[in-house]
């Protein structure tokens, strides 16, 4: 049966109210999409042994075909889906970081997201082991692999807004979705278009932006809609990485770094102009004096109206988002 909305809600809420504030919340969402990925896995996997066996090859050949990483979205090393895991519930701890290994190093795309957790740390009090216990089987009962990606997308944002602490709610790493909407209808942004997010915490402006495009130009405009973002927050940035393919949005570059003074995106000897730039950068952000951002690349090209004091780098993010957006057509919109 198909998961709806509130069965999802309901579920999250259990995790929610086991971990409570106990725990760092990225634990949940790092299970909540190994175990989406491995149910799909699990799904690529029956529907090619499918095709195959109806193309003449015998069950023992079709099952090693399917095995076959041309066939997935990820390459999840055998032993290592979640079942495979789960069933051995006195080495969840150790099973789930070797998994976690083995995935960072077989999809350099997931690095970021599967380094910033360990499981074994957190486990080495016995009532996270129990917690972590419990978390697995809540997540087993039920199949994630025919999911929508929007209900599970709106899961995870659910999972973020819920337990953002008060100054991540404040834009670090989630913008009110009300308020994005709101200014992603104003830019409009259309297929063929680039998008460029230079604070992107964890991707609701990206996300947003690609879910417009599909209402009003279909999945198959949206995805000619080119995604950018930098953070400089690793663990944030997995968090977006994460989001991203939950709400399966694949055609987004995100990069790690210092917006202010290593842009990542760049043409050439220039930094890269996009068609809309949009941001809620971190306000009052302290330490970016004229000597500090003139260490910093292409600053004579991005802050040519003055720089900011060393208490509010306020006017250098505006700055920054003026020269990343195209001369005659560009649209910005900050928070």
């Amino acid at each position: 049966t198909q998961l709806t909305r509130g069965d999802l809600e309901s579920l999250l809420k259990g995790a929610a109210d086991l971990i409570r504030t106990r725990v760092d919340y990225s634990f949940i969402l790092v299970l909540l999409f190994y175990k989406r990925i491995s149910d799909k896995w699990e799904m690529e996997f029956e529907q090619t042994r499918k095709e195959v066996l109806a193309d003449g090859l015998s069950e023992k050949e079709a099952r090693e075909e399917a095995k076959n990483s041309t066939y997935h979205d990820f390459d999840i090393p055998e032993g290592h889906l979640w079942e495979d895991i789960r069933k051995d519930t006195a080495r969840i701890p150790e099973n789930f970081s070797r998994a976690m290994k083995l995935l960072a190093e077989r999809n350099t795309e997931l690095k970021d997201v599967f380094e910033n957790v360990d499981f074994v740390q957190f486990t080495s009090n016995r009532e996270n082991a129990e917690i972590l216990r419990q978390l697995v089987e809540l997540f087993s009962a039920r199949p994630l692999n025919h999911v929508s990606p929007d209900i599970l997308g709106d899961a995870y944002e659910w999972l973020l807004k819920y337990f953002a602490p008060q100054k991540a709610k404040e834009g670090e790493v989630y913008t009110s979705r009300e308020v994005i909407a709101l200014i992603v209808d104003m830019l409009e942004p259309k297929p063929g278009e680039s998008v460029y997010d230079p604070a992107c915490g964890s991707g609701g402006m990206l996300i947003i932006s690609y879910q417009h495009a599909a209402k009003n130009h279909g999945k198959k405009g949206a995805e000619k809609i080119f995604l950018f973002g930098q953070e400089a927050n690793h663990k944030t940035l997995a968090l977006s990485k994460m989001n991203l393919n939950i709400h399966d949005i694949r055609n987004a570059q995100l990069s790690l770094g210092d917006t202010l003074l290593y842009p990542k995106f760049k043409e050439g000897e220039k930094i890269k102009k996009f068609d809309i730039v949009i941001a809620n950068p971190p306000w009052n952000q302290d330490g970016y004096d004229e000597e500090i951002l003139k260490k910093g690349e292409f600053w004579r090209e991005r802050f040519k109206f003055g720089f900011t004091p060393k208490q509010s780098a306020d006017w250098s993010w505006v700055q920054h988002m003026l020269a990343s957006a195209k001369e005659d057509t560009g649209r910005i919109g900050v928070v």
